[in-house]
């Protein structure tokens, strides 16, 4: 099957976790025997982004072009030049199916090649995508939704909230994320030594809906109450955010409790989180956060708000704890429980651990697509 993959983000570039998810399913289908093209945005220091450009040098069976529109919807000639090129690249070699990570702009743009080609469409709905813009372009979603031969979701909360607006659940599959439990696994164990503070940490892009008006108060109190350390691995997505973050390190003097990594690459992030001794996630909106699966596969156990798919990983009382969005108190309460018992700590991460081994594995992730893929192609 020749796959056309529309993707905001795609490996190297990794700024959230879109890019993370399409190179691990993309390398799954290779594995399968699919054919790929890929078409993503350019890196922000390339300048010819947003132009269509010659395939990047990759693994065989796949090749990778810069030109997603960001902003389809308002520019029409610039759609018109990527219809053209669909449809060279469609005439050199057919594609089977379209392929579209988010509503807008990639599920967007591919109803109008999938209609301009004549091939089914597959949407993969993430999260923002669906609770927040259902709010903001509800023509956008209803239109892609609808044109969509088929759609998947990450969690079965995404798809509830997408069929309210537009029924779709006859074509819907829910695929949630998954994690390779190989790269991300326990921290090896050392000899003991000298007692240390237990380590509390986050990872990802500090975002506002990441609740980083919960999380720097619930950081403050824990060092206040416990001989703790924070850990941050990832950094705000601007400059507000960052300049609030080190304020309120600033105000309440906890720089030398709390480090912030900064971007990390990918295969990175496990030697962050083996320094973690319990993981935090205060978001009020998630798809299916990337972050908690990593930090369950290394056997931490989480402490989390119940946002969109997020209690589809956690199980309260068994691999850490839900408590209700907003809710610092709870969070508090929750963390400092975890903080005093070292045992529940390590049983709580074993259990999440083998959560993931049983329920997320990439392999199970590229099946299911999979399927939907054939199914979208009528097979």
């Amino acid at each position: 099957m020749h796959i056309c993959l529309l993707t905001p983000s795609f490996p190297p570039m990794v700024d959230g976790g879109v890019a993370i998810s399409t190179g691990r399913l993309v390398a799954s289908l290779l594995q399968r025997g699919h054919q790929i093209t890929v078409l993503t945005t350019a890196p922000p220091a390339d300048a010819t982004a947003g132009t269509v450009m010659p395939p990047m040098a990759a693994q065989q069976g796949v090749s990778v072009y810069y030109g997603l529109v960001e902003d389809p919807w308002c520019a029409a000639s610039a759609v018109a030049a990527l219809g053209a090129w669909a449809q060279a690249q469609h005439q050199a070699c057919p594609f089977d199916v379209i392929l579209a990570y988010f509503i807008y702009p990639a599920g967007y743009l591919a109803t109008v090649l999938g209609e301009l080609l004549g091939v089914p469409v597959v949407c993969s709905c993430r999260g923002n995508d669906v609770s927040k813009e259902m709010f903001i372009t509800p023509e956008i979603i209803a239109t892609v939704l609808a044109r969509s031969t088929q759609v998947i979701f990450v969690s079965s909360s995404l798809l509830h909230m997408a069929d309210t607006l537009v029924p779709c659940r006859g074509k819907a599959t829910v695929v949630a994320n998954a994690v390779d439990s190989a790269l991300f696994a326990p921290k090896p164990k050392i000899a003991p030594g000298q007692p240390a503070p237990v380590v509390v940490g986050t990872s990802g892009l500090m975002r506002w809906k990441k609740g980083i008006d919960l999380f720097l108060p619930l950081i403050r109190t824990l060092c206040t109450t416990h001989a703790v350390r924070v850990l941050i691995a990832g950094y705000g997505l601007d400059a507000s955010i960052d300049q609030q973050m080190a304020n309120f390190l600033d105000r309440y003097d906890l720089r030398q409790q709390v480090d912030i990594t900064g971007p990390l690459p990918h295969l990175q992030m496990v030697h962050a989180l083996w320094r973690m001794d319990l993981y935090v996630n205060t978001s009020y909106q998630e798809g299916m956060p990337n972050g908690v699966l990593e930090a369950m596969a290394c056997a931490l156990p989480v402490v989390a708000t119940d946002a969109d798919g997020t209690p589809d990983l956690v199980q309260d009382g068994v691999t850490g704890y839900l408590c209700p969005m907003g809710d610092l108190d709870a969070l508090v309460t929750r963390c400092r429980t975890l903080i005093e018992q070292p045992a529940l700590r390590q049983r709580m991460g074993h259990a999440g651990r083998l959560r993931v081994q049983q329920h997320f594995h990439p392999d199970q992730e590229a099946r299911a697509v999979e399927a939907v893929l054939w199914q979208a192609c009528g097979r």
